[in-house]
C-alpha cells in the first residue's frame, strides 16, 4: 500500500539558516492524504531563512546572501525566485526523526511538475540529508548552465526510463544540518536534462529508493533519514520556478527493486 504523507509533527529546533538546524523532524507515518480546498490553505511568502510546515508538507528556505522570495502553497507546491545570491535552496518535502533508514521508512517516490527558469547555475532535484553518517544527497533531473557535480564518478544506472550518472563529492568545513562540518555528498545526475513537455515545464517522477539502492551498490552507504524534499537550488545565479505538482509518496513497507543495476566504471 502506498500513500502520500500529509501530516508532519516537527521536533526540530528551528533556527535561521541551514547551519543552525540542530534537531530532527518526525513524520506521522500513519496518516493518509486528505484533500484541502484552496480556501483552507493560504499562500505564505518568505524572503528570509525559514523552516516550517503547511498542509502536511515541510518547507524550508535557506540562503547565505542575496534576494529570495519563497511562496508556500497548498499541498507540496511552491514557487520561488532568486537574484544576486551566492547559494539558496527552496524545498518542500518531509523531515524525519533520524532513527530510521530509508528501508525502515518504506519505498519513496515523488511525482513533480515544475515551470523551471534558471539563469545561470541551478539544480531541479530531490534533495536531503542523513545522519550517522552525515550525508547530503542529490537526485538531479535538470540544471541551469552547469551540469553538476564534477566529483568522483562511480558508474551509471537506468531508473525511471533515464540514465543517471553516480558521483561522490566531499565538502570540507561547510554548512550542514549539524553546523559547519565535513561530509560526503552523494549524487545521481541525469545524463541528459529531462526534456520539457511545453515551454519551460518539466514533468516526471523519481523513484527515490531506487537511487539509494544504486548508491549502496557503489559502496555509498546512507545513514538515518533526516530529510527528503523536492528542491530548487541556485548558486551565484538568478532565476525562478513554479512547482505546480509535488506529490511525495512513502509506502508502508520497503520492497527491494529487482531492476536496479549499476554499470560501474
Amino acid at each position: 500500500m502506498r500513500r502520500t504523507i500529509k501530516t508532519m509533527a516537527m521536533c526540530a529546533v528551528i533556527a535561521v539558516g541551514m547551519a543552525g538546524v540542530t534537531g530532527c523532524g518526525q513524520t506521522a507515518q500513519s496518516s493518509v492524504q486528505t484533500s484541502a480546498s484552496a480556501e483552507e490553505v493560504k499562500d505564505q511568502v518568505f524572503t528570509e531563512n525559514k523552516i516550517g510546515t503547511s498542509d502536511g508538507y515541510g518547507y524550508e528556505l535557506w540562503k547565505d546572501k542575496g534576494n529570495t522570495t519563497f511562496t508556500v502553497k497548498k499541498g507540496g507546491t511552491f514557487s520561488c525566485e532568486w537574484s544576486d545570491i551566492n547559494n539558496a535552496l527552496f524545498r518542500r518535502g518531509q523531515k524525519f526523526d533520524c532513527t530510521k533508514t530509508y528501508k525502515e521508512l518504506g519505498n519513496m517516490s515523488v511525482e513533480y511538475g515544475v515551470d523551471y527558469q534558471p539563469d545561470g547555475n541551478s539544480y531541479m532535484c530531490v534533495y536531503g540529508w542523513t545522519r550517522s553518517p552525515l550525508i547530503e544527497f542529490y537526485i538531479v533531473d535538470s540544471w541551469g548552465t552547469w551540469k553538476p557535480p564534477g566529483g568522483m564518478a562511480y558508474g551509471t544506472v537506468s531508473i525511471d526510463g533515464a540514465v543517471y550518472e553516480i558521483y561522490k563529492t566531499k565538502r570540507v568545513n561547510q554548512p550542514s544540518i549539524d553546523g559547519t562540518s565535513t561530509f560526503d555528498q552523494f549524487w545521481s545526475v541525469r545524463k541528459d536534462k529531462i526534456p520539457p513537455v511545453e515551454g519551460n515545464k518539466l514533468e516526471g517522477s523519481i523513484n527515490i529508493s531506487k537511487h539509494f539502492e544504486a548508491w549502496e551498490q557503489c559502496g555509498l552507504e546512507m545513514g538515518k533519514m533526516y530529510e527528503v524534499a523536492l528542491t530548487i537550488e541556485g548558486y551565484q545565479s538568478n532565476g525562478k520556478a513554479d512547482v505546480y505538482k509535488n506529490e511525495l509518496s512513502i509506502a508502508d513497507t520497503y520492497t527491494p527493486s529487482e531492476d536496479v543495476e549499476v554499470i560501474k566504471l
